[in-house]
C-alpha cells in the first residue's frame, strides 16, 4: 500500500516537471547548435595570427616612412628622365610595402587606398612605357624585314610587338599609355602576313584553272577551281580580318565549280536545240518538239541541281518551251494562212459563199492555235483580229462589195486604180465600222468628223471585206481625178452651213462628185507623221477658193464636220 502511493506520487511529479525538462533540452541542443554553425568553416593553417594595428602604432608608421623614402626614390629618377631598373624596383617595392600597410591596419581609410591605386598606376604606366618603346621598336624592325623579305622573322617581331601592347592594353596603366587601334592592326598585319602565302597559292590554283578551261580540258579546271575554293574558305575562315578574306569569291568560285559540274548537261542541251532547229529547217516539225521538250528539260534539271552555276536559265527554258509549241503549231499555222489566202482570192473574185465557209473554218483553226500553243511565235494577232471582224460580217459580204464596186470609178490614167466617185457615205462606213461619228447625219450624207487614224482604219477593214487593197487616195491621185474644176460644188454660197447628200451635184468629166466643196478630203500620209493633208477645200469656203482645189496640213488626231475622206481601191493586175 505505501508502495502503491508512492508510484502515484511520482508520476504526478512528472506530469508536471515533464514540460519543463524538454523545454531545457531544446534550448541545450539549439544552443549547440549555434556553436556548431559559428565554428563551421576554413581556418588558418599554424600558430600565426595577424595583428590589428592602429594607424599610430609604431610598424604602420615605419611602413609609411619606408614607402615615403621608396616614393622619392622613384619620384628624383623620373624628374631626371632617369627611368632605371632600379627606379621601378623603388616603386614596385613602395607599391608592395603600400598593400602590407592595408592589409595590417584596416583602419587606415580612404587616404591609403588611393594612395595604393595611384602607386598600381604609376607603376603600371612607367612599366608601360617602357614597353611601348619597344613596340616601336619591334613594329619598325618588323616592317623592315617584310620589305627584305624575311616574312617569318618579321612575324616574330610582331608578335612580340603585339604581346606587349596587349599587356599596356589589359594593365592598369593611364589610358594614354593604352592603343587598342594599334593592337588590331598588329594582329591584322600578322594575319596578313600568314594569310599571304595562302593567297599566292590560291592564285596559282586560279590561273591554272583558268587555263584549264580556255583549253577545255574540264576535269583538270574541276580539280583546280575546287582547290582555290578550298584556299579562299581556309582564309576566310582563319584569317577573316584581312584583305584576302572575301565570302563573294568563295560564293564565285562555287559558282564555277557548280558551272564545270554542270558543263557536261549544258552541252546536250546545246546539241538537243541544235538538233532540233535543223529539224524544223526540214519541216520534221514532231521531232524538233521533241529535241526542244529535252532541251527544256535538262535545263531545268540545271537550274534545280546547280543553283549557284552560271548556266542556270529560267529564260532558257522558256525559249525551248516557246521554240516546241512554235514547231507543234506550225501544221495548224501553215493550214490557217493557206485558208486566210483562200479568203482572199474567193472575196477578191466576189466567192461569197465560198468566202464565208472557208472564214469558219479560219476562225476555229485560229481559236486553237492561240488555245492549244499559247507560246507559239507562229501566232499572228493581226490575223485574229482580221477573222473575228470577218466572221462577225457574215451576210454582209455581198450588199458591201456590191455598194462598194458600184460606187468606184477607174481613175484617169491607172485603170488599175479605182477611186470612189463619192466621199464615203455614212451607210458605207457604218457597215464596215458599226459607228457613226458624224454630226450632220444621214445614211447619203458623206460621213464627216473622223480623223485620220478613223479614216485608215476605215481602209483596212474594207481591205479585209473586199480582198483587196483600200487606201485613201495621194495628192495626187486626186489631183489627176480632179483634171479641170469644172463641176458644181458646195460651198459657203450655197451649202448653207452644212454638208450635202453625196453624189446630188453634177459630177466633173472624170465621173467623180465633190472633190471640190462639200467636205474636206484626207489624203494618205507616212504612218510615223503627226500631220496630214486635206484636200479640196469644203462648204465652208468661197467658190473662187474651192476653185483652186485647196490643201490643208491637219493633225491626224483633228475631227472637224466639214472633214471627210474617199477611199482607193487597188484592183490585181490579173
Amino acid at each position: 500500500m505505501p508502495a502503491h502511493r508512492s508510484k502515484i506520487h511520482f508520476g504526478a511529479l512528472w506530469l508536471i516537471v515533464r514540460p519543463w525538462f524538454f523545454g531545457f533540452l531544446g534550448v541545450a541542443a539549439f544552443g549547440y547548435l549555434l556553436y556548431f554553425i559559428s565554428t563551421m568553416g576554413p581556418r588558418r593553417v599554424g600558430s600565426a595570427q595577424i595583428v590589428m594595428k592602429a594607424l599610430d602604432d609604431p610598424v604602420v608608421d615605419k611602413l609609411l616612412h619606408e614607402i615615403g623614402e621608396l616614393e622619392k626614390k622613384f619620384r628624383s629618377a623620373d624628374a631626371a628622365n632617369l627611368m632605371t631598373p632600379e627606379a621601378l624596383d623603388a616603386l614596385a617595392q613602395a607599391l608592395d610595402k603600400q598593400r602590407e600597410l592595408i592589409r595590417v591596419c584596416p583602419s587606415a581609410g580612404t587616404d591609403q587606398t588611393t594612395r595604393l591605386m595611384r602607386l598600381d598606376t604609376e607603376l603600371a604606366s612607367a612599366r608601360a612605357r617602357d614597353k611601348i618603346s619597344r613596340i616601336d621598336r619591334l613594329e619598325r624592325e618588323g616592317e623592315e624585314m617584310l620589305s627584305g623579305s624575311e616574312a617569318d622573322q618579321a612575324v616574330e617581331k610582331l608578335r612580340e610587338a603585339l604581346r606587349l601592347q596587349r599587356e599596356v592594353n589589359s594593365s592598369s596603366a593611364s589610358s594614354l599609355y593604352k592603343n587598342y587601334v594599334r593592337e588590331t592592326s598588329l594582329s591584322q598585319t600578322i594575319s596578313s602576313i600568314e594569310a599571304a602565302p595562302l593567297k599566292k597559292e590560291m592564285d596559282v590554283f586560279l590561273e591554272k584553272a583558268r587555263k584549264a578551261t580556255v583549253e577545255q580540258r574540264w576535269s583538270d579546271a574541276l580539280s583546280a577551281y575546287t582547290s582555290a575554293r578550298d584556299m579562299q574558305t581556309r582564309i576566310n575562315r582563319e584569317f577573316g580580318r584581312t584583305r584576302y578574306a572575301n565570302l563573294a569569291d568563295e560564293d564565285n568560285l562555287d559558282a564555277e565549280i557548280e558551272s564545270l559540274n554542270a558543263a557536261g548537261i549544258v552541252a546536250d542541251i546545246d546539241a538537243k536545240e541544235k538538233a532540233g532547229d535543223e529539224a524544223m529547217a526540214k519541216k520534221r516539225v514532231v521531232e524538233a518538239a521533241a529535241f526542244f521538250a529535252d532541251a527544256g528539260a535538262l535545263q531545268l534539271r540545271v537550274n534545280q541541281t546547280f543553283k549557284r552555276s552560271r548556266f542556270v536559265s529560267s529564260q532558257r527554258i522558256e525559249d525551248m518551251e516557246v521554240k516546241r509549241q512554235t514547231a507543234l503549231s506550225s501544221d495548224i499555222a501553215d493550214v490557217l494562212a493557206d485558208t486566210d489566202r483562200a479568203i482572199e482570192e474567193y472575196l477578191k473574185k466576189r466567192q461569197i459563199v465560198a468566202a464565208e465557209q472557208k472564214i469558219q473554218e479560219a476562225v476555229k483553226l485560229v481559236n486553237k492555235l492561240f488555245a492549244d500553243f499559247p507560246k507559239s511565235l507562229r501566232l499572228d494577232g493581226a490575223l485574229k483580229i482580221k477573222l473575228t471582224y470577218l466572221s462577225l460580217r457574215l451576210g454582209v459580204f455581198r450588199k458591201l462589195q456590191d455598194e462598194v464596186y458600184e460606187g468606184l470609178l477607174p481613175l484617169p490614167g491607172a485603170a488599175e486604180r479605182m477611186l470612189f466617185k463619192t466621199e464615203v457615205p455614212q451607210s458605207l462606213y457604218v457597215m464596215v465600222m458599226n459607228i457613226n461619228p458624224s454630226r450632220n447625219p444621214g445614211r447619203t450624207f458623206p460621213v464627216d468628223s473622223v480623223n485620220w487614224n478613223d479614216a485608215q482604219e476605215f481602209c483596212t477593214r474594207l481591205s479585209w471585206l473586199l480582198g483587196t487593197k483600200v487606201r485613201l487616195p495621194s495628192l495626187d491621185e486626186l489631183h489627176m481625178a480632179m483634171g479641170r474644176c469644172d463641176s458644181e460644188m458646195w460651198s459657203k454660197q450655197n451649202s448653207e452651213g452644212h454638208s450635202h447628200e453625196v453624189g446630188r451635184l453634177k459630177p466633173n468629166a472624170g465621173g467623180f462628185y465633190d472633190l471640190a466643196g462639200n467636205l474636206a478630203e484626207w489624203t494618205s500620209a507616212e504612218n510615223a507623221a503627226d500631220k496630214a493633208l486635206v484636200f479640196g477645200g469644203s462648204y465652208l469656203d468661197e467658190p473662187e477658193v474651192l476653185i483652186k482645189a485647196p490643201q490643208e496640213s491637219r493633225l491626224k488626231s483633228d475631227r472637224a464636220r466639214h472633214v471627210g475622206f474617199r477611199i482607193i481601191v487597188e484592183l490585181p493586175s490579173s
